[in-house]
């Protein structure tokens, strides 16, 4: 990731912020510290995020005020957390009553299909497999663990539509993971869109819902089901379904809409950028407990398609780089080997100090929010010193060289 003259790739910064719970909105909030103090977080043209990350991400694409007002924001809530709030909700009010009854609906709604489609296998009946309902159940899940959670982003983001994030920060895309076409859905202030099934007006979906389908985590958040009215690229109108889960099903680095051999005339969100900054809450290669039950391993069976999938997506990132498709990229990594940072400070949290952190979002502790925070912003100062110096002393030559300068918008890069 050395420091070089621009290869003919795209123009702009673009910033990937991976999931993570609570623990990823602590340490991207220490990487956004170390680029806004290095120069480089007014360079960022686009944002990209899931889950825990899009959580931060759209606080800091939506907070009125300076950087300061952001980062308190931000802190309060971690202390706080999202999982209190959640429970009094439930509980203080119908929203709980309404998730538990289509829970029961729609789990004797697909009871009663297994029992059906076990009848008529029984009785060789090959008509089963025409029948929508036996596949699936046609009631939508209007209420659940995940709307109700959806309520208290609500209240952090004022009810505001995607098209009221701030125009004078980088646009910001959302990753979510619509499950039944097993594709990556967008949201952003421009548009929402799936390349399956087209665009969605940024004006009748609010931050909270994007930020809550990114944040579902399936292991313990059910997925948003919802219809959303649809404009295809041929121009045809249509309402269709959606199952949306957490955007880290899908890609949990957050660099699904950066990849810049992505087609534009079937995706969406297509621009060439000429350095990625991929920031990623995991920890390093740890060995977790032996899985016995079966709940445990389908759990350590997902997290290894997981850290598989985050390990390509680097390797990806280091071949686009070696093909001159990008400039450049970093990697600020919570789980970065500490004895590899060429420029560590003194003061350096060191891995260990973070180590074990669960990928919730649960209220956090002052002790742990300033460890994560900080490690954060190292590691990111460490990167920055070793690998781009260079071109961050040209921006800081250019910048000193120009009075003024607009901050980049909700348009593409």
């Amino acid at each position: 990731m050395a420091d070089g003259d621009s290869t003919g790739a795209g123009t702009g910064i673009a910033l990937a912020l991976s999931g993570g719970g609570s623990r990823a909105m602590a340490f991207h909030l220490g990487c956004l510290r170390a680029l806004r103090n290095a120069g480089l977080l007014d360079r960022i043209t686009v944002i990209s995020s899931v889950s825990g990350g899009s959580v931060l991400a759209a606080l800091y694409c939506h907070t009125p005020g300076d950087f300061g007002a952001f980062e308190a924001k931000v802190r309060a809530l971690l202390r706080r957390g999202f999982v209190r709030p959640t429970i009094w909700k439930m509980l203080n009010s119908a929203e709980g009553a309404k998730a538990l009854f289509y829970f029961l609906v729609i789990a004797g709604d697909r009871l009663t299909a297994f029992l059906v489609n076990q009848l008529l296998a029984l009785l060789h009946i090959r008509a089963r497999t025409r029948i929508g309902w036996l596949k699936q159940s046609l009631i939508l899940r209007r209420a659940s663990r995940t709307t109700i959670l959806r309520k208290v982003f609500s209240s952090i983001f004022a009810g505001k539509p995607l098209s009221a994030l701030r125009s004078d920060r980088p646009k910001l895309i959302i990753v979510a993971c619509e499950l039944q076409t097993k594709s990556a859905f967008y949201f952003s202030a421009d548009q929402v869109a799936s390349w399956r099934f087209g665009l969605a007006s940024p004006d009748d979906i609010e931050i909270a819902a994007a930020v809550s389908a990114s944040a579902a985590y399936p292991l313990a958040l059910p997925a948003i089901d919802h219809r959303i009215s649809f404009t295809s690229k041929d121009g045809v109108v249509s309402k269709r379904r959606v199952i949306l889960t957490d955007g880290g099903v899908y890609d949990n680095l957050g660099l699904a809409p950066l990849w810049p051999d992505r087609d534009a005339s079937i995706s969406y969100h297509v621009s060439q950028y000429s350095r990625i900054i991929a920031c990623r809450a995991g920890y390093g290669l740890e060995a977790a407990p032996a899985p016995s039950l079966a709940a445990a391993r389908l759990t350590a069976v997902f997290e290894s398609i997981f850290a598989r999938a985050q390990n390509f997506a680097i390797k990806r990132l280091f071949d686009l780089k070696a093909m001159g498709a990008i400039d450049d990229f970093l990697h600020p990594y919570l789980g970065q080997k500490d004895e590899r940072l060429a420029y560590p400070p003194d003061d350096m949290i060191s891995a260990d100090e973070v180590a074990g952190y669960p990928t919730d979002f649960s209220a956090m502790p002052d002790d742990w929010i300033e460890r994560l925070v900080k490690r954060g912003e190292q590691v990111t100062h460490a990167l920055l010193a070793e690998h781009w110096s260079s071109f961050t002393a040209k921006l800081d030559s250019d910048n000193k060289s120009r009075p003024s300068e607009k901050s980049p918008g909700h348009g593409d890069a």
